[in-house]
Formats: structure tokens, sequence, C-alpha cells
């Protein structure tokens, strides 16, 4: 008797183990703050936890129908397209996010599928997560960025002006006045005796320092806005610079460029020569390179340049780091240009920048509606029309 009645207790022990361990599953379902929801193949919610009834205002369970489109999307039927119902059909977890207006929220699904002994689907566990907090931050921060880049931009174009102006004064100004002193100091010195050559000598260092004024003023100028850009375009310009940059001799520039000045905009213009010019200081500051080469060409809707040097190598931390300063102007004149560029390194290995930027559409648009046209003219049959008057 005594050991049937310590079987009893034990069975009592572990019915009373099972009970509170479900009571206390239930507790904690309950209390979790995600909406859960359990769906049968039939769409209906089958089990809910307390918040997905408060939230859903979900009736007593134990009705016949609770249909959670109803309940989740105010409709009376699944939406199309609705990824619970796909992962109804494939058996696949989805995860997504939608604003329901039906419940004025952005929400988080996770949607499970529910498997029998067969490993057959036989419904839905779902996982609700009001995101709609997360996303007023995530629209804040996004108006935030944009207005900085739109800032950046408009900065970016003042500066641009700026020195467009500045450049356009000082040659026009300065470099002039300059010039008229030499030309007056030239007309003193033929004025003076040829016996007074103290002063002979005055005038010619005076002379000498006029002119190195002038190529400073034109240096200035030049590297404020080069002329060349505006008056000849890009190609050009690009020439010029990397001819200048060749002259200090600290690092050998070789060019290759394979595009058309009138297909790239005066604006895209300016931006990829900014890019070329602060690429060539940054390989002088930071590479500790002897070569560097740029590659510019165009495909059918794009510029793509190529600037590449056999220096130390960028690593990824200065990629990402918010102090490269240099490279976050690369990336926000790309921006501007609505393009893409990417950088990377590999120890002494060197640099690559490589840099994609739509081209001027209209002008490519205009020369592939002439180019079009001269062939049709050409493939058109000649026809002879007889001349009466004659």
């Amino acid at each position: 008797m005594q050991s049937v009645s310590g079987e009893i207790s034990e069975l009592k022990k572990k019915a009373y183990s099972i009970f509170k361990s479900t009571d206390d599953w239930g507790n904690i379902f309950h209390s979790v703050t995600d909406m859960i929801t359990i769906h049968d193949k039939n769409f209906n919610i089958i089990f809910a936890n307390a918040a997905a009834e408060k939230n859903l205002k979900l009736p007593n369970l134990t009705t016949k129908e609770i249909k959670c489109f109803k309940y989740y999307h105010g409709t009376v039927c699944p939406p199309e397209g609705c990824p619970s119902c796909i992962c109804l059909k494939t058996g696949t977890p989805v995860n997504f996010e939608i604003f329901e207006p039906h419940l004025n929220k952005y929400i988080e699904i996770r949607a499970i599928p529910r498997f029998n002994s067969m490993k057959q689907v036989i419904g839905l566990i779902h996982i609700v997560r009001d995101i709609s907090q997360r996303k007023l931050h995530e629209e804040q921060i996004e108006r935030s960025q944009r207005k900085l880049k739109n800032l950046t931009a408009y900065l970016l174009d003042v500066r641009e002006k700026e020195r467009h102006h500045i450049a356009r004064e000082i040659h026009d100004e300065l470099a002039q006045t300059l010039t008229t002193m030499k030309m007056e100091l030239l007309n003193l010195d033929n004025k003076l005796m040829p016996n007074q050559k103290s002063l002979h000598e005055i005038t010619k260092s005076i002379g000498i320092a006029i002119d190195s004024a002038i190529n400073t003023v034109q240096k200035i100028s030049a590297d404020l806005r080069p002329r060349l850009l505006d008056d000849l375009g890009l190609r050009s310009a690009m020439t010029w610079h990397a001819k200048k940059f060749n002259e200090q001799g600290i690092v050998d520039c070789k060019l290759n460029l394979n595009f058309k000045d009138e297909h790239i905009s005066k604006k895209h213009a300016i931006n990829i020569f900014r890019i070329f010019q602060e690429s060539l200081i940054n390989v002088v500051r930071h590479a500790h390179a002897s070569k560097v080469k740029v590659v510019i060409k165009e495909d059918a809707e794009n510029l793509e340049m190529t600037i590449k040097d056999d220096g130390i190598g960028i690593t990824t931390e200065q990629i990402s780091s918010s102090w490269s300063f240099g490279l976050l102007g690369l990336q926000e004149r790309v921006n501007l240009c609505k393009g893409r560029i990417k950088i990377r390194g590999r120890p002494n290995e060197g640099t690559t920048v490589c840099v994609s930027v739509p081209l001027n559409s209209s002008a490519k648009k205009h020369q592939n509606n002439t180019k079009r046209l001269i062939k049709d003219i050409e493939n058109r049959p000649v026809k002879y029309v007889k001349n009466n008057h004659l």
C-alpha cells in the first residue's frame, strides 16, 4: 500500500508541475507586449495574447469565425499580395513592414507557418510589433539628412560661384593692373639715359617682381577656377591640370580620356574636375605613390572615371571614418551628380577611386537622333524628277 501511495503522490507532483508550467507559460504569453495571434489555414484567429485582444479589439475567441484580415486590415477578404498568405501557401516564414490605416499604425509582422506531424501547413503564427515610433524617428532622421544634403549642395554651389567670381576678379582686375604697371615700367626704362645704370637695374628688378606677381596671380586664378574649364571644356582643363601636376615632380600622372565634352553637363563637368583635383591632392598627401593613372570613358548612359595610384593603399577604417573630410567631399560631389563612387585599397598595392555619373541625356539623345537621321538619309533611295522647264 505504501508503494502505491508513493506512486500516487509522485503522479500528483508531476501533474502539478505540468499545470504550474502551463500556467507560467500562459502568464508569459499574455505579458508579451507584441501582438501574437495563432491562425488556422482558413484565416481564423484561434488564439491571441492580451496585447492582440486589446489592439485588434477581438471578440470572444469562442466565436465561430474570427477572420484575421477583418481585424488586421479591416477588409472582407485577404489583401492582394499579402505576404502572410504567401507564407501559408509556401510554408516559408516572412517578415515585412506596412502602414495599416485600419489600426492607424506602422506594424512589423513576422508570419511563421504551423505544421502538423505530417509536415503539412495547418496555419500561421503572427508576431506583430507596433513600430510607429521607430518609423517617426526614421522619417525625422531622413528629413534631417535631406536638409543636410540640400545645405551641402547649396554651400558647394555657393563656393563654386564664389571661386568663379574671385578668379575672374583676380584675372581681370589684378592681372591687368600688374600688366599695366609692367608696361609703364618699360616705358619709364626706355626714357632713362644709357648712363643711368643704377636706375636701369632698379627698373629691371621691379620688372622681375611684377612678372613673378603676374605668374602668382595666374596660378591662384587657375587654381580657383581654370578658365579652360569654361572656355574649352573638361578634357582641356584636366589635361592642363595634369601637366601642372606633373611639373611638381612628386607623382607622375597619366591620363586616358575617351569622352566628348558635349555629353557632359556644365554642372557635372565642374564636379568631375573637382573630384579629379581632390583625388590628386589626396594622392600627394596620403598615398606615398610614385604614379597615378586616370581613365575616363563613356558608355551609353554614364561617364566612368577611375583613378588608381601605386601607393600604400587606403584602409577600410580610413574610408569609413567620419574625419576623412576629403573623401566626404568626394562623396558629396558625386551625390550632386546623382552618381556612384567606390573607393577600395590594398596594403602596398595602392588605392582605386571609381566614379560613375550620368551623361547629359539631352545632348546624347540629340546626337543619337542626328546619327539616325543621317543614316536614314544615306539609306533613302534616290529619285530622279523630270524637270519640264529645261
